[in-house]
């Protein structure tokens, strides 16, 4: 395998109407796991508030820690070498990319695909996986970067991604 596939979830402003991203966490080509706030743009403002989210967030931890989608994007830009990353729910998270590019005017340069699929592509059923491990918490209940080391962890155990691939950072 050239490299390893890209894992990615976000936390939206609302659970029953995600319009912009508050948070995204994704893995790289090394293995590592990455986790960056952000910095709502204004005309998601003018539009959706930020509501009560798993993590808590709210608008001035934005502000303080996070990061202009312009940034994300360029890091985006640096590390994707993929037109494909997968979330576990993809329906969700690829509105948050797109409101993420498009706050820039861009378009995204890649596609998201169930994890579920990439996994029984390669014949890993991954709820049974998950149950057979004794994980209680559905995955989508997970802290973000619990979610992408979880994923991470069950891709190694099945062999699905090779240790010698992994860079030492």
């Amino acid at each position: 395998m050239a490299s390893l596939p890209i894992f990615i979830t976000a936390v939206a402003n609302s659970s029953d109407e995600p319009a912009f991203p508050l948070l995204f966490t994704w893995s790289t080509h090394t293995a590592q796991v990455k986790e960056v706030l952000v910095i709502p743009d204004d005309a998601w403002l003018e539009d959706h508030s930020i509501e009560s989210n798993p993590l808590d967030l709210d608008e001035q931890q934005l502000y303080e820690f996070g990061f202009e989608a312009s940034d994300i994007l360029a890091e985006w830009i640096n590390e994707f070498d993929t037109d494909v990353v997968y979330a576990l729910e993809p329906e969700t998270i690829s509105p948050l990319i797109e409101a993420t590019y498009d706050a820039k005017g861009l378009e995204p340069s890649f596609e998201v695909q169930s994890i579920y699929t990439w996994f029984e592509e390669r014949d890993v059923q991954l709820d049974e996986v998950v149950n057979d491990m004794g994980i209680h918490t559905p995955l989508h209940l997970l802290p973000p970067d619990e979610l992408i080391m979880q994923l991470l962890q069950i891709a190694a155990d099945h062999e699905l991604i090779d240790p010698a691939d992994i860079e030492q950072e």
